[in-house]
């Protein structure tokens, strides 16, 4: 079944992702990863970011793009829920709509401060089955 789940890591916080493809798999792990910044129970859909990150790799697209992810959240305010995810067939190029609203300090609850994803223990795994395990450092 698709969905993430967060794995304990020294010092850091690792997320287990899986999904039907490398695009579901992706928006499960960008789900964990603000999962542990903020409630996102409390986030509304009223607006959305359009990304797009080139990688020279699947995996290097993974880090690219959480921390893309990260960047528009520190930079632009912007919060995230949802993340509608496409890749190109090398799985290298990624497009998203990624819905959610701006940081709302007085509605929105956060818990952890995610300064990036990290290489380390990177893993990619595919077919039939996608899975995505990266490290998050707190």
């Amino acid at each position: 079944m698709p969905g993430f789940e967060l794995m304990e890591h020294t010092a850091d916080v690792g997320i287990s992702a899986d999904g039907d493809t490398f695009a579901d798999a992706l928006s499960w792990v960008a789900i964990g990863m603000f999962s542990i910044i903020a409630d996102l129970d409390l986030v509304r859909e009223n607006s959305s970011v359009e990304v797009h990150v080139e990688s020279s790799d699947r995996d290097s697209l993974v880090v690219d793009w959480l921390n893309e992810l990260l960047y528009i959240f520190d930079a632009h305010q912007f919060l995230p829920k949802t993340f509608e995810v496409s890749v190109n067939q090398d799985l290298t190029v990624l497009t998203a709509s990624c819905g959610g609203e701006p940081v709302d300090l007085d509605r929105h609850i956060f818990y952890t401060d995610v300064k990036a994803a990290t290489y380390h223990d990177l893993q990619v795994d595919g077919g039939p089955r996608w899975n995505i395990r990266v490290v998050l450092d707190v």
